[in-house]
């Protein structure tokens, strides 16, 4: 049976080949609204709760429970299944990797007060200082660190080795204590609480030598590369991680029930929440409280339906704290992924074809994907908050598949198709 790391690590990675195309047949293009000022909750309802009903044929034990939530021209919509609480477009769940989405935006608006040069590499000097963006020290004596760039990092193609998600091999020489184990769980199975720094895990990163390819090599996504971003905003602005995206995004537009927990006792949800399970040969247990200051910059996004869609729809419309120009020229920048899709990542969004822009996230016990169509002007946010891992990754697949149908569907019954 494999390792939980082993699975988390396939799961995000089967996240992304459903943003990509390759697992769903998506449908025609549409270009505008064709339904504009009408409720479409009642039918979007009947989209969820056919999502429940689609997985719980084959699990009747599935222990989540699904929510959407869409924006569009002239009103809005939510609607959920399957939940014990009743939750609402207000209610807290984890959000893990759309994350990412906030770390790119930090860099890019550390870009336009002047302050970083996203081009640059890792070791030139943060403007107007004599101080590199990464420490000079062991811990960030990472594999082709002298040719990294920022801008790799956020498009997930500097080669970074990503800590967080993989096993550390027992091939490797470095004569480490975790070799043959995730990092993160190595250290939680003793001390539960431990409260991850980015030092800390970049100095595995350093220590083992381990990395995907050299810096613009190829596409392999990487939580531990955005946590690189995470150290970098902090030496820039001055600021911790969490703060810094608290003041200069969250508050400013006024995000105001999301929050970024980065120490190791901060592991529950603010009221109200869904409770997170993950389901498996043994049973199902419940994920709710998480250790998450290993996911800092990559991950520890907590957040409701409401704010996520606002974040991500002004974000893309220019009315954000990011400009449009920087915006269109360079977060939205796709570039090819490889493989068979033509879909690509930008800096913290990938494009999904027929839906639009956004990010996926999966962290244990929470499923989530935010999408914007700035041709239709369509947001919707779904997730539900459990993992079903009774074949591995076979199981999760199918809900990850059915809840992507779920955003087709809705799509298209706000289009009037």
């Amino acid at each position: 049976m494999m390792s939980s790391s082993a699975i988390k690590t396939r799961i995000l990675f089967l996240v992304f080949l459903l943003m990509s195309g390759s697992l769903l047949t998506s449908c025609k293009e549409e270009s505008a609204v064709g339904s504009s000022n009408k409720d479409h909750t009642t039918a979007i309802k009947a989209v969820v709760e056919s999502l429940l009903d689609t997985i719980k044929k084959n699990n009747p034990e599935y222990p989540g429970g699904f929510s959407i939530y869409v924006t569009y021209p002239g009103g809005k919509a939510f609607a959920t299944a399957g939940f014990a609480n009743a939750p609402t477009e207000l209610t807290h769940f984890r959000a893990a990797s759309n994350t990412k989405s906030f770390t790119s935006t930090s860099i890019m608006l550390l870009y336009q007060k002047g302050k970083l040069n996203f081009n640059a590499k890792v070791t030139d000097t943060i403007p107007g200082t004599n101080k590199p963006y990464l420490p000079d020290d062991a811990n960030y004596n990472i594999p082709f660190k002298n040719s990294i760039t920022i801008l790799q990092l956020m498009q997930h193609r500097a080669g970074v080795f990503d800590v967080s998600n993989e096993m550390i091999p027992d091939s490797i020489q470095a004569n480490v204590p975790y070799k043959g184990a995730n990092y993160l769980d190595y250290i939680m199975e003793t001390d539960p609480t431990h409260t991850f720094t980015f030092d800390e895990l970049t100095s595995v990163n350093s220590a083992t030598g381990l990395y995907y390819f050299p810096p613009g090599g190829g596409y392999h996504y990487s939580n531990s590369g955005y946590v690189l971003l995470g150290k970098i905003i902090e030496r820039v602005s001055g600021k911790g991680y969490s703060d810094f995206v608290k003041d200069e995004i969250l508050i400013p537009m006024g995000l105001l029930s999301s929050s970024m927990p980065y120490l190791g006792s901060d592991r529950q949800l603010p009221a109200p929440f869904v409770p997170g399970y993950v389901q498996s040969v043994d049973g199902i247990k419940n994920t709710t409280i998480s250790n998450i200051s290993g996911n800092v910059a990559e991950g520890n996004l907590i957040t409701t339906p409401a704010d996520l869609a606002k974040f991500l729809r002004e974000s893309l419309l220019g009315r954000g704290v990011i400009s449009s120009v920087v915006m269109n020229q360079v977060i939205l920048n796709m570039i090819p992924m490889g493989g068979a899709t033509a879909n690509g990542y930008g800096c913290g969004l990938q494009y999904v074809p027929n839906l639009g822009y956004g990010h996926t996230g999966a962290h244990e016990g929470y499923l989530s994907e935010m999408i914007y169509d700035p041709v239709t002007d369509i947001t919707m946010i779904i997730y539900s908050n459990a993992w079903d891992l009774r074949d591995g990754i076979l199981s999760i697949s199918k809900v990850m598949n059915t809840m992507q149908e779920a955003l087709y569907k809705t799509k298209g019954i706000v289009l009037g198709r």
